[in-house]
């Protein structure tokens, strides 16, 4: 489609007659993001009409998530082990005013800073200081717990932006710089709170999901300001659960596992606020990750029992 063609059905966005808007919208849509910029334009453009304006927000919104389904399909066609870049999905879908480019540049001046303090003769413990030393002391950031639940304190990208967290926004931050620097962290999905695995790279190559505590030497509470628990705490906790229940919960998560965890603590958050429309919108978006696993919306309200 040229530009021209794309200008002159913008123009018809707010024609009275339905049948007409309809078949423009639809046009628009099926073409995806290669009209996304000229939507995007004309709907900052401030034309004085609020039909137009309110077809055009529509019609913007419909092509991002679009986009965003496209970029989730690739994204899980590649293994979904990326979890910085599951984050930005998340990020895009839930505030797409935020800046992507912000986001990264914000993730790489973090990571760097824990970076310049490694070196490959520090025990596992002492990359743990370093990376609480950089999070809660450098940039003192700090678990919160509020209600309603807040949207942005799940999304790691929001808690780099606020230095608040709830238990999972945080932890999956902390997870992701760990994970990029390539210390060998998992997340660990707990009933009502989330909490991480220093896993023993020896075992890394195996399959540590069918393995429950084997192969991780301690666990770490980032909203606890990177408490160090040992496996017998964990243990105790889990042996109040149902046998079965508590078996699945202990074992490090996959990377789409925590991305579903995160949708659906952030719909959570939505609902909770009142605004059903964002939390059923942000689902439906999601709905291909969210299929691949029961219980979706299951695990949201993330705060600690550990």
């Amino acid at each position: 489609m040229s530009i021209s063609e794309i200008h002159a059905l913008l123009a018809l966005m707010d024609d009275p007659d339905e049948t007409v808007y309809h078949h423009v919208r639809d046009r628009l849509l099926s073409k995806g993001k290669e009209v996304l910029p000229y939507v995007t334009s004309a709907a900052a453009s401030g034309r004085e009409c609020s039909l137009f304006q309110s077809r055009i927000n529509r019609l913007q919104e419909g092509l991002m998530q679009s986009d965003i389904r496209e970029e989730l399909a690739r994204w899980m066609e590649e293994g979904g082990r990326d979890l910085w870049s599951g984050i930005l999905l998340v990020q895009r879908a839930v505030y797409p005013a935020w800046s992507i480019a912000d986001s990264n540049f914000a993730f790489e001046a973090l990571k760097k800073e824990v970076w310049l303090e490694l070196n490959e003769e520090l025990t596992a413990l002492e990359q743990v200081r370093i990376l609480n030393h950089i999070f809660f002391s450098t940039h003192q950031m700090e678990g919160v717990r509020r209600l309603p639940h807040q949207a942005a304190e799940a999304i790691p990208s929001g808690v780099l932006n606020s230095k608040k967290g709830n238990p999972l926004g945080l932890g999956m931050l902390y997870l992701a710089i760990a994970e990029s620097l390539d210390i060998p962290m998992r997340g660990i999905n707990l009933p009502n709170h989330f909490i991480l695995a220093y896993c023993d790279r020896a075992h890394l190559g195996d399959d540590l999901n069918q393995k429950g505590q084997a192969g991780i030497l301690f666990y770490v509470n980032p909203f606890s300001q990177g408490t160090v628990i040992g496996p017998d705490e964990v243990t105790e906790f889990l042996s109040h659960m149902d046998s079965e229940e508590s078996g699945r919960q202990w074992r490090p998560a996959q990377t789409i596992e925590l991305i579903q965890r995160l949708v659906g603590n952030v719909a959570f958050a939505f609902r909770e606020e009142g605004d059903e429309e964002r939390s059923s919108q942000l689902l439906d978006v999601f709905s291909p990750l969210l299929s691949m696993f029961e219980n979706a919306e299951e695990r949201s309200d993330d705060y600690p029992n550990v």
